[in-house]
């Protein structure tokens, strides 16, 4: 588990080069655009990607979607964030997302 704390702490998802996310306007779809493929996303998922842009780290992203919930129904916020590490390592593995290390962005 002690990957998990340094990616929570050192690393900034970004979507990756190939992939870009769309609104379709017609169907009222969140859309992930790959070069073969396009995923159809719920709004919190379309939410979560749109973070996803190398300068916001996971904890960050949680503080940010958290904050834009109703105040008086919040989520704890170390369970919200373990879910939110949950669907975007589930998007590296399927590599719609990458994980961008501290160490690049202070070069």
């Amino acid at each position: 588990m002690g990957w998990v704390v340094w990616i929570l702490t050192n690393c900034f998802p970004k979507l990756a080069q190939k992939g870009r996310l769309k609104f379709d306007k017609v169907r009222e779809k969140h859309l992930l655009l790959l070069p073969e493929k396009v995923v159809v996303l719920n709004d919190t998922a379309a939410s979560i990607l749109a973070f996803c842009d190398g300068n916001e780290s996971i904890h960050t992203i949680t503080e940010k979607m958290r904050s834009s919930l109703d105040s008086e129904k919040l989520p704890d916020f170390e369970i919200m964030k373990a879910d939110i590490t949950t669907f975007i390592l589930k998007m590296v593995d399927e590599g719609w997302v990458v994980m961008q290390d501290a160490r690049v962005k202070e070069l």
